[in-house]
This record gives structure tokens, C-alpha cells and sequence, in this order.
């Protein structure tokens, strides 16, 4: 063999060793947060088979999983649309969830240790699976006023309760419908998110936790 095939023959024995390791790596060390990964739709898909807990505030859900009669069991809906849509974010078959739905969705599928009992109940009794729910802090009137002093305008306004830093009220303006990219119908979310995606200031953003602005002036000496 000459020394330009010998050189081939080494580089393609390096690139075949090189996909080997990364397709080890891929399927057996990434294997499991691969599986489970909330942006996944086959998760998504799997998860759809089981009522996701609900969003509450205030007693009331902002975000909550009604049965259809389709393949997808349940419906993600969101009473209050836009208002919420900053804090509960969305739960979308093609783009996943976000916020509050993708950072506590082990809670909201069923899956977290804190259903540990719950879960042990439903294996004995048969009774069908469902998620936990999440209650937030915010105010129902507070987050209303919030919302609706940003309408016309880009911003986000954030209330604190001052004893225990809870969050009265958290609103984000332009924001968007989440029932739109959470329906059953894989062309009716592309539309809307290409809508989305072609306004001038992203409505998905959360300015209140997701963008930069510079502190107000709080104190003055003079």
C-alpha cells in the first residue's frame, strides 16, 4: 500500500471510529436525557395520554388539560389567554412547553418524586394516571392591572409582595394567545408561530425575566 492510500485508509478508520463513539455516546450516555426530554414529542405524544395537572392562581385554573375524542386524549387550554401567557407559557405538540409549563412539567405530567404516593396509588387501584398541580403567588386583580396598563405599548411590569418577595403580578407586553400553539393542529400552530415570528417584537418574550433594562433611579441624595 502507498502512503497516499495509507493516508485515506487512516483518515476513513478515524472517521468510522469517530461516528462509532458518537453514536455510543448518543444512545447510551445520552440515552436517558434524550428519553425524557421535555422538548421530545414522543414525550409530548406519551404525555398527552394522562391529564397534566393544572396552573392555579387563586383558586382558579389559568392553565388546565380537558379530554377530546381525538388520538391526543387531552387539550391544553388557557382561560385567560395573553394575560398569563408570560408565566404559564405554552404546551405545544410541536414545539414543547416553555415557562412555568416546561420548568415544573415533571410536577404537571405526574412524574415528581413529591407524587411518589400518588403514584403508588394509581398502580394498585388502576385508577388512571394524572399530573400534580402548580399554584402560583400572582394576584388575579393585580396581574389584570398590570395587563391592562401595557396594552399599546412594549414592556413588562412585575409586582412584589415586599415580607416575602412573592410575585403579585408579572405581565409582558405585546404577549400572545397560548391556546393557538397548543391545539391538536400541527398546521394551525406553524401558521401562528410564523405570525409570531414575523412581528417586529417577539410576543413569546418574556421581558420581565427574559430581556435587559437598566435599573430606575430608586434614591437620590439631592
Amino acid at each position: 500500500m502507498n502512503a497516499p492510500v495509507r493516508k485515506i485508509a487512516i483518515s476513513v478508520l478515524v472517521l468510522f471510529t469517530l461516528l462509532i463513539i458518537n453514536a455510543n455516546i448518543i444512545q447510551v450516555i445520552q440515552a436517558d436525557s434524550l428519553r425524557t426530554d421535555s422538548g421530545n414529542t414522543r414525550v409530548l405524544i406519551e404525555e398527552y395520554s394522562r391529564q397534566r395537572g393544572a396552573i392555579v392562581v387563586a383558586g382558579q385554573p389559568v392553565a388546565m388539560s380537558v379530554p377530546t375524542d381525538d388520538a391526543l386524549q387531552y387539550l391544553r387550554q388557557y382561560p385567560a389567554g395573553p394575560m398569563y401567557a408570560p408565566a404559564t407559557g405554552f404546551y405545544s405538540l410541536i414545539y414543547g412547553p416553555s415557562a412555568i409549563e416546561r420548568t415544573e412539567n415533571d410536577l404537571l405530567v405526574g412524574s415528581d418524586d413529591r407524587l411518589l404516593v400518588r403514584q403508588i396509588t394509581d398502580l394498585f387501584t388502576g385508577r388512571d394516571p394524572k399530573g400534580g398541580n402548580v399554584v402560583l403567588s400572582l394576584n388575579p386583580a393585580a396581574q389584570q392591572a398590570a395587563f391592562d396598563a401595557l396594552q399599546g405599548v412594549t414592556g413588562a411590569a412585575v409586582a412584589l409582595d415586599p415580607r416575602t418577595g412573592a410575585i403579585l403580578a408579572m405581565a409582558s407586553t405585546p404577549s400572545y394567545d397560548p391556546n393557538l400553539l397548543s391545539s391538536h393542529d400541527p398546521a394551525g400552530i406553524r401558521a401562528y408561530a410564523a405570525e409570531l415570528d414575523a412581528a417586529e417584537v417577539d410576543p413569546r418574550l418574556n421581558r420581565a425575566t427574559q430581556d435587559n433594562f437598566p435599573p430606575g433611579s430608586v434614591f437620590k441624595t439631592i
